[in-house]
């Protein structure tokens, strides 16, 4: 592989082709697994986008044709940056499925070019360029790439897990060389943030321990400190539209939060479903894939034997020995009594044990390289072989469940008859208002009061339909029902005698209810619901208006995002002049 002689274009080419390579079987189908945990609702988050669009609302906050259609704040607390440009593609095309397709062609090609980068930010020596190749496309071809996206939808989780390397290597490259890749750092930190608040919280957590080391290995200057907080700065202003009204409406109201529990990873069902090279579609098990596995156990082997270990291949073999004992052996029952409890599933922390193992891999193999143990036109056979591995086990995946009709998953269901099991362009509106709909979303982020909790687990999570309509006026159920043209909500025919109107939706900071001749009602919460003070008012009008925070917010992102690249632009071309 003469990398060297490939122009970034070129690259830029090669990754584009993997991409589409890799989901061939898919792409020809035009199909998507539909009944699964996650892919109605990360489906549903586009579709309401895209309805927001057709509505002259290019930044919609809450849902008024999907979950429920009773205002539920999708977007205020679900990270949408990527769901934006999927969503924007199904608007232009109205084809909801290639939409998704193209979107996902679009990230692998991205998060292999900025892993890429990442990976020459790590890596050192005349041959860096190659395992920057081979880190990129071995990370981001990995079975559980094709494992979210068969059984996820449209996950920001997936986003956070490619890049995440990113993320650390431009943090990396501050602390620990003379690199300035602060602006990079910042960029790939914003749309990781924007995207799985999650993935943010996990890199933190590492990225303090980095820091840590840092400095107690004295390597902290006052040019690196500033970078840090250049970097800090710069990634705040970009994610302020998203990031202030998420901690606005999370802390001006009581959300019921998320299900209390930590859910452990097996170590052999991990080293058996990296061997059989497939995602266990489901967090119990952490999967590298069979090449990173047996690579692993070969450059071990291969070091125990030689006794040769370089101090790079050292400090990554302890932080991997380490990351593995801590992430299957650490009770989860400390954890969950614990705020880390947010992550739920210790196979979340899959980032980092692939990370480290790829890394060790690589490392590795430069050392039996330059041992003389390995030809280096045999380990880049190796890499290739890893490459056509994981494109097999992206296909294997595929073929099983839209040539074979094989399924891992399939829970949504009314009485006996099970519904559709994939989704396509032709049925997929029809699916999501009939099949789909979800009522109340994920109940993480309703009223408090709203949500029960049973042994600290949410009891129908995924909604009751009864709760996401019904009206109760003075403590009484009644048969009034919410409905909204656009972004408008109305309840028809209060009585008059009415004092207070209990709606099946959340008080989100932002929410006006209006009466006869526009005039304001007061709103409170009760049981966790909304409820509205009528005054004698026979329709109650609710209409949603972003905060003056979340206003601000969005023009600081929008005019730092503009700054930022024009000054991209004026240096692009001043280095040309």
């Amino acid at each position: 592989m003469h990398l060297k002689k490939i122009t970034w274009w070129q690259l830029l080419l090669i990754f584009l082709i993997l991409a589409i390579v890799s989901m061939g079987p898919q792409l020809v189908k035009q199909t998507m697994y539909m009944n699964s945990w996650d892919v109605p609702f990360h489906l549903s988050r586009m579709y309401e986008l895209t309805k927001g669009f057709e509505n002259g609302k290019w930044l919609p906050d809450v849902s008024a044709y999907t979950f429920g259609q009773n205002g539920y704040g999708v977007n205020l607390f679900y990270g949408y940056s990527f769901t934006y440009l999927v969503a924007m593609i199904y608007f232009l095309t109205h084809h909801a499925v290639t939409a998704v397709l193209a979107g996902y062609i679009i990230l692998l090609t991205t998060a292999m070019s900025l892993n890429y980068y990442a990976g020459s930010l790590f890596f050192t020596g005349s041959r860096a360029r190659l395992k920057s190749f081979a880190f990129s496309t071995l990370y981001v071809l990995a079975p559980v790439t094709f494992g979210q996206i068969k059984v996820r939808g449209l996950p920001g989780e997936l986003i956070g897990i490619l890049l995440f390397p990113a993320v650390l290597a431009a943090f990396y490259a501050i602390m620990f060389t003379t690199r300035k890749s602060w602006l990079f750092a910042s960029v790939v930190s914003t749309i990781t943030v924007t995207n799985h608040v999650l993935s943010a919280l996990l890199l933190l957590i590492v990225l303090t321990i980095m820091f840590i080391v840092f400095l107690y290995k004295k390597q902290a200057t006052i040019e690196k400190l500033w970078r840090l907080v250049k970097t800090g700065i710069l990634t705040l202003l970009l994610s302020a539209f998203y990031v202030m009204p998420f901690l606005q409406q999370v802390l001006s109201d009581k959300i019921a939060g998320a299900n209390v529990f930590f859910q452990a990873a097996n170590i052999w069902d991990s080293i058996s479903s990296s061997i059989s090279n497939r995602a266990t579609l489901n967090w119990t098990a952490i999967p590298i894939g069979v090449f990173v596995c047996v690579m692993s156990i070969v450059v071990v082997l291969g070091l125990l034997y030689t006794r040769s270990f370089s101090n790079r291949v050292q400090i990554i073999g302890c932080w991997l020995a380490i990351s593995l004992i801590t992430v299957f052996y650490t009770p989860t029952e400390i954890l969950a009594k614990t705020p880390l409890h947010v992550f739920q599933m210790m196979g979340r922390f899959y980032p980092i044990i692939m990370l480290l193992a790829l890394l060790f891999v690589i490392e590795g193999l430069e050392s039996f390289s330059e041992t003389g143990i390995l030809k280096q036109k045999t380990i880049n056979w190796l890499f290739v072989t890893g490459i056509v591995l994981a494109v097999f086990s992206a296909w294997k995946m595929q073929v099983t469940t839209y040539y074979n009709g094989g399924t891992d998953i399939a829970n949504y269901q009314v009485g006996k008859k099970l519904l559709p099991k994939t989704v396509s362009n032709a049925d997929f509106d029809y699916q999501i208002q009939r099949y789909y709909q979800l009522p109340l979303g994920s109940k993480d982020y309703l009223g408090q009061g709203r949500v029960k909790f049973i042994n600290d687990y949410q009891v129908a999570s995924w909604g009751d339909v009864r709760d996401a309509t019904r009206i109760y006026v003075d403590g009484k159920l009644s048969s009034l029902r919410l409905t909204h043209k656009g972004y408008v909500f109305t309840v028809a025919n209060v009585p008059t005698s009415a004092k207070q109107i209990v709606l099946p939706m959340t008080n989100y900071k932002g929410w006006q209810a209006t009466g006869n001749r526009n005039r304001n009602l007061p709103i409170t919460t009760i049981a966790g619901k909304l409820t509205v003070a009528s005054q004698g008012n026979r329709t109650i009008r609710l209409t949603y208006h972003k905060t003056l925070l979340h206003r601000i917010a969005i023009t600081i992102s929008a005019i730092t995002t503009v700054v930022l690249l024009l000054g991209s632009v004026f240096t692009y071309f001043k280095k040309r002049t």
